[in-house]
């Protein structure tokens, strides 16, 4: 299962904003359940039997939280106190399922660890010259302000940058664990080659990580042409 749906908030998980009221997060809920229970093709092509499985427990935990008014008032407390790496809110006996974390990373920590791969090494970069975890590239200060600059980030320009950066899909790939074939739809903007919205944002926020942007407003920006071509 792609790492990243592990670092994502409930309300992430449950592809509903964290003012959502109940009612909302129960439909949010079902929805979920109905997508990730039937015979989804993007089920056959992404995650094996135990890992569907697994996504729906982590569903289930989603919404055991934010269903009940306390437990969702700690849990956005967290996330304000401490967000991706928030720590338990209590201490469970080691034979016990963990609860009550801002992302689900830490519950499932032993069980899967986040995929490290050799970065470049420490030696000086020349100057005009930057270097990403996959190698040194040459710097082209138009592009440079042009990213700065950007409030919309296209599948195409998400392309274009890690062009320049001299990342290959197949690095990429490798190091964020999204296939060749998920990387390429979300550059084309494939849209009906791509799974639900809670795991295309996984892929374009570790996608720009990769990459250096601004993981935020790279997300933010894609997810809402994501979401806005859903709709039409």
């Amino acid at each position: 299962m792609p790492q990243s749906i592990y670092s994502q908030t409930y309300y992430e998980i449950l592809e509903v904003d964290a003012g959502a009221p109940q009612d909302e997060i129960h439909r949010a809920y079902q929805r979920a359940k109905q997508t990730y229970s039937g015979g989804s093709p993007a089920l056959y092509s992404m995650f094996s039997a135990d890992e569907t499985k697994e996504l729906l427990k982590l569903i289930e935990e989603a919404y055991n939280v934010l269903s009940n008014q306390e437990a969702r008032s700690r849990y956005d407390r967290q996330i304000n106190d401490s967000p991706a790496t928030a720590v338990a809110t209590q201490q469970l006996d080691s034979h016990k399922k963990p609860t009550g974390y801002a992302t689900p990373a830490q519950y499932h920590e032993q069980m899967q660890q986040t995929p490290s791969r050799p970065s470049v090494g420490a030696s000086p970069v020349p100057e005009g010259f930057a270097k990403t975890r996959f190698g040194v590239y040459e710097i082209n200060p138009l592009l440079e302000e042009e990213i700065e600059a950007c409030e919309n980030f296209t599948g195409e320009f998400i392309r274009k940058i890690r062009n320049y950066k001299k990342v290959s899909i197949e690095d990429l790939s490798e190091y964020i664990r999204v296939s060749k074939t998920y990387i390429n739809a979300v550059e084309m903007e494939d849209y009906d080659g791509l799974p639900a919205a809670v795991f295309v944002r996984g892929f374009v926020s570790q996608m720009a990580k990769a990459l250096n942007l601004h993981e935020p407003k790279v997300t933010s920006s894609y997810m809402t042409r994501f979401k806005a071509a859903q709709n039409q």
